[in-house]
């Protein structure tokens, strides 16, 4: 039971980690840097506790920790084009979108780590499809009635293909005992790319140094929800197969929905309710089917 209330958790922070980039205007490598600082410190500040209390008897140096680099690297290019394709149609577009990363990921963890001796592969095949039908129905039209931006949508389905590797690398690392090492790996890899992009795009650093502190603050948020994001989601690992888990965390979709409709009114509710409606339904079915696809 612990495991499915940690993926809960993770999906909540999935839900509004993300939220801060709505409100700051800042464009996606800026805001990207700041987020990985905030992610990179709280890493930092986790690992340094667990040393303290004993909860960590990690080794700071192993071989798999390089896999780890590689999961920072595909978590890097995959939130630059989610949060371009954020930009482009939306959160609540977007994420629907980015959500085929779960049964990527489920197919992943069946064929590579051997976990369809524990999962129905028949429920990951179901879930794939009501999460991909899901996200056709909250591709509505703007209220301008213009088109919804298709590379916006390309965007959200490319990053959903890195997470699904992502989460790969992060079940098997954790399955090889490593929880705050992996989370510091991470953070370090991804504020390492961040600021070589931001020196690439922008041939200086003036002009992450000019943001204002607000908009610094509130990228700094946004990384240190992901951190509680991950963290959960890597300790449901610990208790629950990969397949399972992840499809959970897919609820994210849910609280990303409602968020951008009732805050940030992305959709309008009122027209399109039964789509909206339909479209949460079968993400809700599409999360349960694999708990009831556990072998």
């Amino acid at each position: 039971m612990i495991g499915y209330i940690l993926a809960i958790l993770s999906s909540l922070f999935f839900g509004i980690y993300i939220i801060p980039k709505k409100i700051v205007k800042l464009d996606t490598k800026h805001y990207l840097f700041y987020m990985s600082l905030g992610f990179v410190a709280i890493s930092l500040i986790a690992y340094l506790i667990s040393l303290l209390t004993g909860n960590n008897n990690e080794p700071l140096y192993h071989p798999v920790l390089i896999l780890v680099c590689l999961r920072g690297l595909s978590w890097f290019v995959a939130s630059n084009l989610f949060l371009i394709s954020i930009d482009k149609i939306g959160m609540s577009r977007s994420t629907q979108y980015k959500n085929l990363k779960g049964p990527l990921g489920v197919l992943l963890t069946l064929i590579f780590l051997s976990e369809f001796k524990v999962t129905n592969v028949s429920f990951v095949l179901l879930a794939a499809l009501l999460t991909f039908f899901s996200a056709l129905l909250f591709t509505i039209k703007k209220d301008n009635n213009k088109k919804v931006d298709k590379s916006g949508i390309i965007y959200a389905c490319i990053a959903s293909l890195f997470l699904a590797v992502n989460a790969l690398i992060q079940k098997y690392v954790t399955n090889c005992g490593f929880i705050y090492t992996q989370q510091l790996y991470q953070s370090i890899t991804i504020v390492i790319s961040s600021f070589i992009y931001v020196l690439i795009k922008d041939k200086t650093i003036k002009n992450i140094q000019i943001i204002s502190f607000k908009n610094k603050m509130l990228s700094l948020l946004g990384g240190i929800l992901y951190y509680f994001a991950t963290y959960f989601n890597t300790l449901s690992y610990k208790s629950l197969p990969a397949s399972i888990a992840f499809t959970i965390i897919n609820m994210s979709g849910i609280w990303s929905v409602l968020i951008g409709i009732l805050i940030f009114k992305e959709i309008d509710f009122k027209k399109n309710y039964k789509r909206i409606i339909l479209g949460m339904i079968l993400l809700i079915i599409s999360i349960f089917a694999l708990l009831f696809g556990r072998s």
